[in-house]
């Protein structure tokens, strides 16, 4: 009892001591924003242009004929749109190569330009962290700084020191101004109030107040964000979901996490915590999770279990490549079941078993029919989305629902970094944060 109270009291503290610099933050982008759009005329303008930013980030190599036809605004105000983006060095044009006439002429295509703003994602896992620079197309501009995390415990300050490290590393090797830092990070997590809460195997750190920190060592606008959110919105900005109007994220690594996109928005909850589809109960009676919880999906689906499962039928199967190995990775065994080995899909057949349960639940409450799938390399074939789609079908069979999509994540294995870069480009989109902070009035009609 003792050790709850200190814990809520530490949270409470925590929060009351960030509200100052959140409201700080809140009013600095509420003044700059208002000072920028004001009458009825100028929000349409600024809307105008946003949208056509957004669409040549997100769709590389447009030509202003077709940004008419795709905004169905008049060809004259395409053309002022592009010609102040390109004045502002949004935006670029380059010729390109794929469209050349038949008289051989090539047509001037749009971009967004090498001098535009970027942001840094960082994208904070149990056993590393990786932080990267993209643009507002979700492209990485510079590869991405890998950091370990040592086996000793660690504390919340050398998390963040690591986290800070990184991000000068990059800010010196670029001369783009940096707009802003999205942060994916395991959870439970706070965002509204920018605090990783207790992550299960994470160092003991509790209540890491990570977004003042990592504001007042930066002095730019941040913003967090669970892992499995920022994967979902990845793939709905940058991904094959960009057309998917509802679709759910299945994020499996070292757990199991879940986005939802419901009528075209990320659903990030009241305070970001859900999408923790690892620590829903597939079985009351089973064993006590750390999490507090009786029987979660994590307890079941995880790669010890997969393993164990190996072990436990490799006697039948000798000649299969995963028999000799005491420990098969991710890779070793999503390879070897791809190539049919009897072994390997006996194995992922039940651990998509259990996975299927945990999403059934969610598909009868959500009506759901695309599941996106990701996990952390990249290893052709479908097997896992084949036998998960299997196991759904049996599940909600027809014809008194639906059929069930499952696919592959566009960004196999890195949905969750371009996600961090992914919530800042949503909020520039959204008009939530102004893309940059230092310009004229006239510079800031976006």
């Amino acid at each position: 009892m003792d050790q709850e109270k200190v814990y809520t009291d530490s949270y409470l503290s925590v929060i009351i001591r960030m509200t100052e610099m959140q409201q700080r933050q809140n009013n600095f982008i509420k003044e700059d924003f208002m000072e920028t759009i004001g009458s009825n005329a100028q929000d349409l303008k600024a809307s105008n242009r946003m949208l056509v930013l957004k669409i040549i980030a997100t769709h590389f190599g447009l030509s202003r004929t077709q940004l008419a036809s795709i905004t169905g605004l008049s060809k004259m105000s395409i053309s002022n749109i592009v010609s102040e983006l390109i004045a502002s060095s949004y935006i670029a044009e380059f010729e390109n190569q794929k469209e050349a006439t038949s008289s051989g002429r090539k047509p001037l295509s749009l971009k967004l330009s090498d001098d535009s703003p970027c942001i840094c994602g960082m994208l904070i896992e149990r056993d590393f962290l990786q932080i990267a620079l993209g643009d507002l197309s979700g492209t990485l501009i510079l590869p991405p700084v890998n950091v370990p995390l040592d086996n000793h415990a660690l504390s919340s300050d050398e998390v963040i020191q690591y986290l800070y490290q990184a991000f000068m590393t990059l800010k010196d090797r670029t001369g783009r101004s940096i707009i802003a830092i999205g942060i994916s990070s395991i959870g439970p997590l706070d965002s509204k109030n920018g605090l990783i809460l207790r992550p299960p195997f994470f160092h003991n750190i509790e209540i890491m107040p990570i977004i003042s920190e990592m504001m007042k060592l930066t002095e730019i606008p941040t913003y967090l964000m669970n892992e499995s959110n920022a994967g979902a919105l990845a793939e709905k900005l940058y991904g094959d979901a960009s057309g998917i109007a509802n679709f759910l994220y299945l994020h499996i690594t070292n757990g199991i996490g879940a986005g939802v996109v419901l009528d075209n928005k990320l659903y990030d909850g009241e305070f970001g915590q859900n999408g923790g589809l690892g620590h829903t109960s597939i079985n009351f009676a089973g064993p006590r999770c750390e999490c507090g919880n009786a029987g979660c999906l994590e307890l079941y689906a995880n790669l010890k279990q997969l393993r164990y499962r190996i072990q436990e039928l490799k006697y039948l199967y000798p000649a299969s490549p995963l028999a000799p190995l005491s420990a098969p990775s991710w890779i070793q065994i999503l390879d070897a079941a791809n190539t049919r080995d009897t072994l390997a899909v006996l194995a992922l057949d039940q651990f998509c078993t259990y996975i299927a349960q945990a999403i059934t639940n969610t598909l009868n409450i959500l009506d759901l029919s695309t599941i996106i799938i990701d996990y952390p390399f990249h290893v052709p074939g479908s097997t896992m989305e084949d036998l998960l789609m299997q196991k759904l079908a049996l599940l909600r069979p027809q014809p008194f629902y639906h059929s069930i999509k499952v696919q592959k994540s566009t960004f196999i294995g890195k949905a969750s970094l371009i996600g961090s870069i992914s919530i800042v480009a949503d909020k520039i989109f959204d008009f939530e944060l102004p893309l940059c902070f230092s310009c004229t009035k006239t510079d800031m009609n976006l």
